[in-house]
C-alpha cells in the first residue's frame, strides 16, 4: 500500500479517535451538570419540606464567586493618596508596617490589615449640594467603587465593591464638615489586585443550602422564609501574609439575616 494512502488512513482513524473523545468529554459535562442542577432542585425542596419558603430564582445558578488572595501593594497605596490628596505626597514610616502620606491637603494613613483613614482641609474637597454623589466620584477617583449604605447629618458610611459584588468588610465613614469633606474614619478598603485562591474551594450550591438551614438551626434560630441573597465577599488580613477574600452569601430571611462561608459552611449572623 502506497505511504500516501496509509497516512491518510491513520490520520482518519486519528480524527475518529478525537472526535469519540471529545464527544465522550461532553456527554460527562452534560451529565455533571444535570446532576447539579438536579441536587440543587432537591435541596430547595429540602428546605420548603422544612418549612422554609423560598422562591427558586432567588437561589444562585452556581458558585460564580471563587476565593482570593490579595497582596499588600505599597506603591498602590502612595498611588490612592496622591490621587486623594490631589498631588505629590510625601511618605512617613510610622513603624509596625503603618504609613501615612501628607501634603498641605490633609494626610492619608495605611495598616497592614488594610485599615485606611484620612484627615483632609474640607476647604480642598467641597462636596456641593448633592454629597452622596460627590462622595461617590471622589471615591472613584482614587479607584474604590461602591456604594453608599447610610447617610446621616455629618456622615455617610462607604462600602466598596470589586467586580460589581460587595465587599462586606471593607467600609469607611466619610465625615463632612463646613460642606467639605473633612476626613475618612478608620476602616478598611481593598488596594491591589486579587488573585484566584486555588488552594480553597467552593461548596456546592445544594451543599450550601443545607449548610444553611443546619447553621441556623445550631444558633438556636428558626426562619420561615428566605428573602433574598446576595453574594459577595469577606476580608480577613494577617500581619505578614496576604489578604484572604473569601466568597459568602448574604442570606436575609423573615427573621434576621445571616451570612454563608461558602467555603467552609459556616453559619453565623449579621448585625
Amino acid at each position: 500500500m502506497p505511504w500516501t494512502k496509509l497516512k491518510n488512513i491513520i490520520l482518519a482513524i486519528l480524527a475518529v479517535a478525537n472526535l469519540c473523545l471529545l464527544l465522550l468529554v461532553a456527554g460527562q459535562a452534560v451529565q455533571s451538570g444535570r446532576m447539579r442542577v438536579q441536587a440543587r432542585e432537591n435541596a430547595i425542596q429540602f428546605l420548603r419540606n422544612r418549612g422554609v419558603q423560598v422562591e427558586e430564582n432567588i437561589i444562585p445558578q452556581s458558585m460564580e464567586l471563587q476565593p482570593q488572595t490579595v497582596e499588600r501593594d505599597m506603591e498602590g497605596e502612595e498611588r490612592v493618596a496622591a490621587a486623594l490628596l490631589q498631588g505629590s505626597v510625601t511618605a512617613e514610616s510610622r513603624g509596625g508596617e503603618v504609613y501615612r502620606y501628607y501634603n498641605s491637603k490633609g494626610s492619608v494613613q495605611f495598616h497592614s490589615d488594610g485599615t485606611f483613614s484620612a484627615q483632609l482641609d474640607p476647604t480642598a474637597f467641597p462636596l456641593g449640594e448633592d454629597r452622596e454623589k460627590s462622595c461617590l466620584a471622589l471615591m472613584e477617583q482614587v479607584g474604590f467603587s461602591g456604594t453608599i449604605l447610610k447617610e446621616s447629618e455629618n456622615e455617610l458610611v462607604f462600602r466598596q465593591t470589586w467586580q460589581g459584588r460587595p465587599l462586606f468588610t471593607q467600609q469607611v465613614t466619610l465625615v463632612c464638615r463646613e460642606n467639605g469633606l473633612s476626613g475618612i474614619m478608620a476602616g478598611r478598603q481593598l488596594v491591589g489586585r486579587p488573585q484566584e485562591d486555588t488552594g480553597r474551594q467552593t461548596i456546592s450550591i445544594a451543599t450550601a443550602l443545607i449548610d444553611f438551614l443546619n447553621g441556623v438551626s445550631a444558633l438556636g434560630d428558626v426562619c420561615n422564609r428566605v428573602d433574598a441573597i446576595e453574594p459577595g465577599y469577606v476580608s480577613s488580613a494577617s500581619l505578614s501574609g496576604p489578604t484572604a477574600l473569601t466568597p459568602v452569601w448574604r442570606v436575609t430571611t423573615d427573621t434576621g439575616a445571616y451570612q454563608l462561608d461558602t467555603v467552609t459552611g459556616t453559619v453565623t449572623r449579621v448585625s
